[in-house]
């Protein structure tokens, strides 16, 4: 009599087939840290965009004579040039955001502006933020500005 011994274990066509749907997750699941990394890089670049506009209203507020003034104001083309304590503020501010915040095809800028008769002050940031957004190719710029509008007190 003869004996049929079977053998047991895995044959080559199973091991591939676990190996191709093993494949395929990791692959999901380094997608997925991708677009996670990109949100993330985001969400910290919108965080510093907030403490940067807070920063010229702390400043604004420890010099209010020249905040009601108008000294703070600026546009986003101007570039801040002067020696009292107003624009040497302006100064460091917009270099803060030139330095903080990820140019591209946009540079990084910083407007202010006050309405003498209200004391209402809007700070507005820009920046290219294409890199955020995992939809954006690289070629697409994707414009952020970040505005806040407090009043200042008398």
């Amino acid at each position: 009599m003869s004996r049929r011994s079977h053998a047991s274990g895995f044959t080559l066509v199973e091991a591939l087939v676990a190996l191709v749907v093993l494949s395929i997750g990791l692959l999901g699941v380094a997608a997925l840290q991708f677009t996670s990394l990109k949100a993330n890089h985001g969400s910290a670049t919108r965080t510093q965009a907030v403490y940067l506009a807070y920063d010229i209203i702390d400043r604004m507020r420890a010099n209010p004579l020249a905040a009601s003034n108008g000294d703070y104001n600026i546009t986003f083309a101007a570039t801040p040039t002067g020696t009292d304590i107003a624009h040497k503020d302006l100064i460091a501010w917009r270099q803060n955001v030139t330095q903080s915040l990820p140019g591209g095809s946009v540079s990084p800028a910083g407007s202010v502006s006050l309405d003498a008769a209200s004391k209402v002050l809007t700070v507005s940031i820009k920046w290219d933020d294409t890199h955020a957004d995992v939809s954006k190719t690289p070629a697409s710029a994707d414009v952020v500005t970040f505005s806040v509008v407090t009043q200042l007190s008398n």
